[in-house]
């Protein structure tokens, strides 16, 4: 019996070997990991902060759009409507886009900041006016006039010259 009580000894002893080596593998690997671990929860910090400036920015990219659309692109006169809009209480406040549509609700400064009504639309010309690009540019036939003086000459295109070279050459404008 005290052979097997000699066997299993020295087999637990081994097994306690490998067990304590193992274990300071682990506290080895363990001392690598824990740099790594710590950077992680650094980084996951950041993207946390990151993720609430992105929410705020994006929050007031939304209100500046919403004062925006309702005519107010003055930057002090933005600032003043979110300034006006946070001075309301929480409890029952409207969307900004909603109080900004009451008009008539807002407090007088908001108002100062609203562009004016622009009244009914004119109605359409009745005459085909030139588009910007050729605001410069005359119709071709230049009525002739009474006495082509080199003035007069000189400010015509080469085209109109040319249209109305046999009426000036005839009054005399051309040697």
């Amino acid at each position: 019996m005290s052979t097997e009580e000699g066997t299993d000894t020295t087999g637990a002893e081994a097994r306690i070997r490998q067990l304590v080596a193992r274990v300071k593998e682990l506290e080895g690997r363990v001392g690598e990991l824990t740099p790594l671990a710590e950077q992680a929860d650094k980084y996951r910090t950041q993207i946390e902060e990151v993720k609430a400036q992105s929410k705020a920015e994006r929050e007031a990219l939304r209100i500046e759009r919403e004062i925006s659309s309702a005519g107010i692109t003055d930057a002090e006169g933005m600032e003043y409507v979110q300034h006006a809009y946070g001075k309301l209480p929480q409890e029952g406040r409207p969307p900004l886009a909603e109080w900004l549509a009451a008009k008539d609700t807002l407090p007088k400064a908001v108002r100062a900041y609203l562009p004016e009504a622009t009244p009914a639309a004119a109605p359409a010309p009745t005459t085909m006016t030139m588009p910007k690009s050729n605001a410069g540019v005359t119709s071709q036939a230049v009525t002739p006039t009474a006495a082509w003086t080199p003035e007069a000459i000189m400010r015509l295109s080469p085209s109109e010259f040319r249209a109305n070279f046999a009426a000036i050459k005839a009054s005399g404008g051309v040697p």
